[in-house]
């Protein structure tokens, strides 16, 4: 793999894990934004609380590329509620690596 050209962090919180990791993705998503004309592998690493929970290929949508690694790993939280159901942290990296060298004028 070439050498990263970007990585964006993002942070998602909600009563499920596959919420909790969509909100992740969407938010580093929104400050990943990169406009060079080459195509990315892009590899997404998700701490989640409940690794065993979480189906990544319902992230996949998300990513304009079918060169996508999603990586799950423990992490995140889970914050106890009055009501009794936790809410679930989940933290998302998301990182770009080019196929080809990108072109400067």
């Amino acid at each position: 793999m070439t050498q990263r050209m970007i990585v964006q962090m993002g942070m998602g919180i909600g009563g499920t894990v596959a919420l909790a990791a969509e909100r992740a993705v969407a938010d580093a998503l929104a400050r990943a934004q990169i406009h060079v004309d080459v195509p990315f592998t892009v590899r997404l690493t998700l701490g989640v609380p409940e690794a065993a929970q979480m189906d990544p290929s319902d992230l996949a949508r998300a990513f304009s590329t079918p060169d996508l690694e999603v990586h799950v790993v423990a992490g995140g939280m889970q914050v106890p509620q009055p009501a009794g159901d936790a809410l679930i942290v989940v933290g998302a990296a998301i990182e770009r690596f080019p196929l080809t060298e990108p072109v400067t004028d």
